[in-house]
C-alpha cells in the first residue's frame, strides 16, 4: 500500500487527567475538525474508544446527520460507552465490538478513523493496518495518536506486542514505517495542555484505491 508525499502529518497532541477528560476530548475533537476535516454529516470511527468521551465529543461535531462508531473489545466497556452516550444524548454514537486484527466495521464504511493511545497495543500490525484502510472510504483519513516509550513504562509492556516497539509505547517513525508514506510536521496541537508527549500521524487513503 503506497501513499503520496504530504499525505501524512505529524502533530503534537496532549494528555489530560481523567478529571479533565471531557474538556480534553472537546479540544481534541475541535482540532480534528479544524485541521483534518471532520465535519457535519461525516461518519467517523473511534477504534478503542475507552470510556467513550472522545467519541461523544466528536459526535457533537458531526451532528445528527453524521455517525461516530465507538469500538471496544470487552462487553463491559461497550456497555459503559453506551450508557455514557445515552446520558449525553449522543444518539449518533453507535457502539460496536472491536477486533484484535481489524476494526469490526464494514469495508468503506467511514470517512475517517482515529486511534488515541491504542496503536502501540496492536499485536499484529500488518493485518490490522490493512483492515483499517479497508474500512476507510477512498480519500478518507486515519489519525493515529500515541506516545513514545518512556523509562517509567518500561516495566509494563502490553502483552504480545512486537519486539520492535521498545517497551510500552511506539515512536512516530515506526508508525510511519508500518503504514508506509511520507510526513509533514504540524508544530502545535492543543498547546495549552500541561503534558504534550503524545504525537499524531495522519494518513490519507488515496482516492484511486
Amino acid at each position: 500500500m503506497n501513499f503520496r508525499a504530504g499525505q501524512i502529518g505529524l502533530v503534537l497532541l496532549c494528555w489530560a487527567g481523567s478529571a479533565a477528560a471531557e474538556s480534553s476530548a472537546d479540544r481534541f475533537a475541535a482540532q480534528v475538525a479544524e485541521k483534518r476535516g471532520a465535519t457535519a454529516g461525516a461518519t467517523v470511527a473511534d477504534i478503542g474508544a475507552g470510556d467513550g468521551q472522545y467519541a461523544i465529543a466528536m459526535s457533537k461535531l458531526v451532528g445528527l446527520s453524521g455517525t461516530v462508531f465507538a469500538t471496544e473489545l470487552e462487553e463491559e466497556d461497550r456497555n459503559d460507552i453506551q450508557t455514557s452516550a445515552d446520558d449525553a444524548g449522543a444518539s449518533n454514537v453507535q457502539v460496536r465490538k472491536a477486533e484484535f486484527e481489524g476494526t469490526g466495521l464494514p469495508a468503506a464504511s467511514v470517512d475517517g478513523i482515529y486511534l488515541r493511545r491504542v496503536y502501540h497495543h496492536i499485536t499484529a500490525p500488518e493485518p490490522f493496518v490493512k483492515n483499517l484502510f479497508k474500512t476507510i472510504r477512498p480519500g478518507g483519513r486515519l489519525l493515529i495518536v500515541d506516545f513514545p516509550p518512556a523509562w517509567f513504562l518500561s516495566l509494563l509492556p502490553p502483552e504480545g506486542i512486537p519486539q520492535n516497539r521498545g517497551g510500552h509505547g511506539i515512536v512516530p517513525a515506526l508508525v510511519v514505517e508500518e503504514l508506509e508514506g511520507a510526513v509533514e510536521t504540524i508544530d502545535e496541537w492543543d498547546p495549552d495542555a500541561w503534558f504534550s508527549n503524545d504525537f499524531g500521524v495522519v494518513f490519507v487513503r488515496p482516492a484511486s484505491n
